[in-house]
This record gives structure tokens, sequence and C-alpha cells, in this order.
């Protein structure tokens, strides 16, 4: 991570309690981020949630050091602040009368996103069990905390002592890397759990791959993809209806750019989970035929003892060479959706792509250039892994393996968990081609696939 500074002229707006007597201001930003355009973008919106209009850039982003204000007493308290928050902020005013100024000053949030709330209601509503099963009713009267990962025969071979590394839920550790993820040992009882089945369905539906190893028939291959994808659309449903409530509560009524923030925010996450219910729907349907034939996978067997378990989901936007498959932020399309998962294997374990052939489109040319890469001499383990880090939240890693990891690893690995969860930082097309190389060391003896 580097530190950047840069300033912006601003009017402050009608919203802005010195609007009456402030007519304009220079704001000085020290922002520790990856790049210029992420550091740019989000002092922009730090900048605009203060109740100030930009009128111009002053000084573009520039990447300084401590040095740089050795002898600048406000730069040097304002450098080392960013070290600490991520971020500070600046500001020296004129007045409207042209005489008078004041600054320079640290801005004043007119009002607070209140994280440890928001926090609390995404406990509550986590803690609030359902059955999404498609036949559900008055009987699923007891949800359980189901795993989305298999426990006994992946969680179990990693753990030391009963616990894994995941992310961490505290939000003391949320707040001490500044919403950045972070991983915590927690005790395998407690990770990848929701509460999306009542008992009943729970055991019925997945007992096939709970307490067998994967053999790659259509219906375990289905199963394990229905459950990625239900674990999914639970957590979702949570952060629409977290986002709603906050949107609609008093203490947003005067935080205009907060409200456009988290607006789109929703409206991305709503976007995402009906695009998440349409394609559960097409699963749903299956599922009550018992007809699995139509889901296609693409399976890499490993005889290796895993170091990490994981479950999950996304929308392919480019794929391993770069090139855009699906334009994500057109909310007027379908998309496409391809799941992913470990799963134990007779000896070993495996690596699982499936996907429904109503989204064959996008999932065929992504596992395309998967194989061209591989072919052209990219390592399948540095692809494989670089995946997983990147694009699922939801995975356990053995403590033995992550604690003899040196520390450039743990932040080169941390670092890129972060691409796709920072909002302020624009998903690069290359960044399924490129990173974490020579730290996971997969090697897979071989691959099945049903693909046409």
């Amino acid at each position: 991570m580097k530190t950047f500074y840069l300033s912006f002229e601003v009017a402050p707006t009608p919203n802005n309690e010195q609007y009456q007597l402030v007519k304009g201001a220079i704001v000085h930003c020290w922002v520790v981020e990856r790049d210029h355009q992420t550091a740019y973008t989000q002092a922009a919106f730090f900048v605009s949630k203060y109740d100030w209009k930009i009128e111009r850039n002053d000084t573009l982003p520039v990447e300084v050091k401590e040095e740089n204000f050795l002898e600048r007493d406000l730069g040097l308290e304002q450098y080392r602040k960013a070290q600490e928050e991520g971020i500070s902020i600046s500001y020296v005013a004129w007045s409207r009368d042209g005489v008078t100024a004041s600054g320079p000053s640290t801005l004043k949030l007119p009002y607070e996103f209140n994280l440890a709330e928001f926090l609390r209601k995404q406990k509550e509503l986590r803690n609030r069990g359902r059955c999404l099963h498609y036949d559900s009713g008055e009987k699923c009267n007891h949800a359980i905390n189901a795993h989305s990962i298999q426990k006994n025969k992946s969680l179990v071979k990693i753990a030391q002592n009963g616990k894994v590394y995941t992310l961490s839920p505290n939000m003391s550790d949320i707040k001490k890397h500044r919403g950045n993820p972070s991983y915590e040992k927690i005790g395998i009882n407690k990770v990848s759990t929701f509460l999306g089945f009542c008992k009943k369905h729970d055991n019925e539906l997945f007992e096939p791959i709970d307490n067998n190893p994967l053999y790659p028939t259509d219906e375990h291959v289905f199963l394990y993809s229905y459950r990625s994808m239900c674990r999914e659309l639970f957590v979702k449903e949570n952060a629409v209806a977290n986002l709603n409530d906050h949107l609609n509560s008093p203490g947003y009524k005067n935080g205009n750019e907060i409200l456009k923030f988290l607006s789109a925010f929703r409206d991305g996450s709503q976007f995402s989970l009906n695009n998440l219910r349409r394609h559960k729907s097409i699963y749903d349907t299956d599922l009550r035929a018992k007809e699995y034939a139509d889901i296609k996978y693409v399976l890499f067997v490993s005889a290796e003892k895993p170091f990490i378990a994981f479950s999950g989901l996304f929308y392919p936007d480019f794929d391993f060479m770069g090139r855009q498959l699906q334009y994500l932020g057109d909310h007027k399309n379908s998309l496409d959706l391809i799941t992913f998962c470990s799963a134990p294997m007779e000896s070993g374990w495996g690596f699982l792509f499936a996907w429904h052939k109503s989204s064959s489109t996008v999932c065929t040319e992504l596992m395309k250039s998967l194989a061209t890469m591989a072919h052209d001499g990219n390592y399948l383990g540095d692809l494989l892994f670089r995946l997983v880090i990147s694009s699922c939240e939801n995975l356990a890693i053995s403590p033995e393996w992550w604690d003899q990891l040196d520390q450039n690893n743990k932040e080169q690995i941390l670092s890129y968990a972060r691409l796709n969860a920072n909002v302020f930082t624009a998903i690069k097309p290359t960044y399924l081609m490129e990173g974490l190389e020579g730290i996971a060391h997969w090697e897979f003896e071989s691959v099945i696939s049903d693909m046409q």
C-alpha cells in the first residue's frame, strides 16, 4: 500500500453548515491505497460526503513519504493520521466577504454511518433462519446451521485443534483494518454455516454429498452447485434487507452523498439478488423433477492434502485472458452464473466448477480461457488459487499452512482479497491473469468434464 497526497478546490453545498459564511476552500487529502485512481476516487467521495462540491482538482494524486512533511507540522500530523485510519483530510477556507479566512481545519461529518448498528442488524438477520427448499412450508419450523462447506471431510481435514482461518466478522477487526478483509481463527462449527434450510430438507437434500466423497455424477455436481447458490442467496437477501433498513432510517434524511452511495450499492446488490433468484428458480425446476443432466462442470482432481476449503460463485465479468464476458453494470441484462467449490474425493480433493446449461454462453468461454492459459505455460494452480482469493469470501484456510507463510505472501493474499471488496477500486480486466504466483503450489493430476 502507498500513501498519496492530492487536493481539491471546493465550494460548500446548501447542506453544509458553513454555507452562509464560506465561499470556498482548498481541501488537502492524504490517502493510503494501492494506486492513484483508487486514491482519487476515495478522496473525492469523502470530500463530497462532508457537503462540499468539488470545483476542480488542484493537485493530482502523488505518492508521498513521511520525510516530505518533516518540516511541516500539519502535513506530518495528517500523514501519520492517514497511516492509522487510511485517509486524512483538512482544509483552508475563505469567507464570502473576501476578508476573513479559516483554517487549516479538520473536516467534520454532519452525519456518520453507524457501523456498529449496521453490523448488529446484519448479525440479527443472519440468525433469522428460513428454509430455502422449493417445497418449504409450515413443517419447516426449525432452520439449522447448515455448513455450505462440507464439515467432516473438508473442514476437519484442514483444521488445527478444531480451528481454521476465515474472514473475520468481528467489528474490532473491521475497524482495525479499515473495512478491509482480515483472517481470524474460528472453530469449524461456526465456519461457513447459514440458517437456510430446515433440518428435514437439509438432511434429505444434501445427504448424497455430505456422507460420501465426490463422485462426479450429475446429481453430486448439481447438489454442490445448488448449495453454493443457496448460501449466497441467503447472504444477499440479508444484505439487501439491511441496506433498505438503513436507507429508510431518519439518520440519513440529510446525508445526500452517503444516501447516493448506499443507494447505488443497494441497487447493485438488488440486481445481483434478482439474478440469484432467477438462477435458483431454474435449479429448483430441475431439482423438483430430479433431472440433473442440465448441469455442466469441469473438475480438477488433486491427490494432495488440501490446505483450503471454499464454496462460492460469481458472475464472470472477465475471463482468464482479460477479455470481457459480460458487463455487470447494465442492470437490464440477465447474468450468467458459475459456482465453484472444493470437494473431498476418494483420494485427495477436487476443484469443481459447475453451471446450468442456461449459463453456458459465458461459462464455456471462461473455461476455454482457463484451458488456453494453462496450455500456454501458465501454472494452473496459480490461476485457480487467484480465482478463489479474489472472488470468494466463503473460505477456510489451514492454520498449519497459513502460519508457515512468510509475511510478504500473507500480505499479497490479503491485498488480493481486497481487490473486489474495495468499492473505490475499479475491477481490472486482468485480475484473473496475474498475481499470487508461486504461493499455492496446487498440483492437479487430471481433469474431468462434460463440457461440449
